[in-house]
């Protein structure tokens, strides 16, 4: 047997000696020959809703169970203090240290050792992500900033000088990586009812940042689940669910499997570009939950460069900025979107392979309709709202007050889906080549320049699919009517005016 296999027999002996129960109908396989390294395939058929293994909670591995949280009287506590991700790094690691004195070892073999997540691309193969969102996403300063803060300190505080020196930022990016690509969050048994602060009462406002940010109010342990890990996941395919009972883990199957097909799981509602940033791989044709992001920026640039074109640019960018900046202020919005923090103005937005949007862009552009449909009709009178912010301010609350109204009723203009358009054509622009890139009907080693180039293709496709195919669920009207509505006010003091300067 070569060391792939002789750490997969090792890891089943221990997952038998130590788990409560394991089917006799599911098996760990070598998958290495469709370059899905190990996972969990069906021996025989398997009915829906078969308990395939169950394990009791102190045999997956978290700050309870870990031995750095015992080493020293006192560790729980410190370890309490940190967030979920900080806590759980120090505790795989010291068990990676403690190699074959962990009582993980068996299990910790079959970790992956090299990883293809973007934390380890390149610079030059990040390039090949242009212009994806994602690489906003990688988080390489975040997590150099938190093995700054842990090493060396919390190092010593937990009483392991040889884990300062085994946790080089190597390691460190290697051990986070394993745990962003097989960790699941897990209630926490010991979080008792009432031990929220918040419980019972208004929220403390006062409560410390970092106390927000502590494992001890979080409700939940971030932990590593040993085989629970070792099914691969597939948005399309996924066929078994992780759940939790008071004292056990229980995998069970959500569709009838039948003999020598793969188990999966789901590791959540992902697109691909957010699975290769997490666990440095594609789904094929494309994940179930595909999205791509349509930025503030090109929404910006594509009411600049089309609207009031006989205004000088610079004067064009600040009455979008204003505009831009009295929306996000609303009031008006605040209240009528309770449920949704933040305003409407965002960095950027969702887009999704169904067509739809997210109603935060929708109403965004509708506002931004009405107001740039508005200044077209008088440049003059726009280049004067964009020096006087309380007359802007006044006529963009109309506008943002007509069109939520609008939109509340499912109703948009025409004007509107054809900004939207724009938008999202602007956004294409962007992608270049890989408009134009074919998706593999099947799996092969890819290697990074073809992961990104079908991460950026699966993105096209969605943005593609909104301008071809929304709004099927909007009723489209004339913009006239609106802009009606929403210029009378102004209608009536340019009325006002000419009497005066007739007489």
């Amino acid at each position: 047997m070569d060391s792939f296999a002789t750490s997969t027999a090792a890891f089943d002996s221990w997952l038998h000696r130590h788990y409560d129960y394991i089917s006799d109908d599911i098996e760990i396989a070598d998958l290495r020959n469709s370059h899905e390294g190990r996972g969990l395939r069906a021996r025989n058929d398997i009915q829906k809703d078969t308990v395939l293994f169950r394990l009791a909670r102190d045999h997956i591995l978290n700050i309870r169970t870990a031995a750095l949280g015992k080493l020293k009287l006192g560790n729980q506590e410190v370890l309490e203090t940190l967030n979920q991700w900080e806590a759980l790094i120090l505790c795989l690691a010291y068990e990676m240290m403690l190699g074959e004195e962990s009582q993980w070892s068996s299990y910790l073999a079959v970790l992956p050792e090299k990883f293809n997540s973007l934390m380890f691309w390149s610079s030059e193969e990040l390039e090949k992500l242009k212009p994806s969102n994602v690489l906003q996403r990688i988080g390489r300063e975040q997590a150099e900033q938190m093995h700054s803060k842990l090493v060396p300190e919390y190092c010593l505080r937990l009483g392991s000088k040889k884990l300062v020196e085994y946790l080089t930022l190597d390691r460190f990016h290697v051990v986070a990586s394993i745990i962003m690509s097989y960790s699941f969050d897990v209630d926490d048994p010991e979080d008792e009812p009432g031990d929220d602060p918040e419980d019972g009462e208004e929220e403390d406002e006062e409560i410390d940042e970092i106390e927000q940010e502590c494992i001890k109010y979080d409700g939940y342990l971030k932990s590593m689940v040993p085989l629970a890990d070792t099914l691969n996941s597939n948005t399309n395919l996924v066929n078994a669910n992780l759940s939790y009972e008071n004292d056990a883990l229980v995998m069970t199957a959500t569709k009838d499997i039948q003999k020598g097909e793969q188990i999966y799981n789901i590791y959540g509602e992902l697109p691909n570009s957010e699975i290769l940033r997490k666990y440095g791989y594609v789904e094929l044709p494309a994940s179930k939950y595909e999205f791509a992001e349509l930025p503030l920026t090109v929404i910006k640039q594509t009411f600049v460069n089309n609207y009031i074109s006989s205004l000088d640019s610079k004067i064009r960018e600040t009455l979008f900025d204003k505009t831009a900046e009295l929306i996000s202020e609303s009031e008006y919005l605040d209240e009528s979107l309770e449920d949704q923090e933040g305003g409407i103005v965002l960095d950027a937005y969702e887009v999704f392979a169904d067509a739809d949007v997210l109603p935060e862009l929708l109403l965004l552009i509708q506002i931004l309709t009405t107001c740039y449909e508005s200044f077209e009709t008088d440049p003059k009178w726009a280049k004067k709202l964009a020096r006087t912010r309380s007359e802007l301010e006044s006529f963009i609350n109309r506008c943002i007050l007509k069109s939520f109204q609008l939109v509340e009723k499912k109703i948009i203009t025409n004007k509107c889906v054809e900004n939207l358009n724009k938008c999202v054509e602007g956004r294409i622009a962007q992608y270049g080549a890989a408009q134009d890139y074919e998706i593999p009907a099947s799996y092969r080693d890819f290697d990074r320049a073809e992961l990104a180039s079908i991460v950026l293709r699966c993105e096209v496709n969605c943005l593609r699919n909104v301008r071809n195919n929304f709004p099927e669920k909007y009723e489209r009207i004339d913009d006239s009517k609106l802009l009606k509505n929403v210029l009378k006010r102004k209608a009536e003091a340019d009325t006002q005016k000419n009497k005066k300067q007739k007489n």
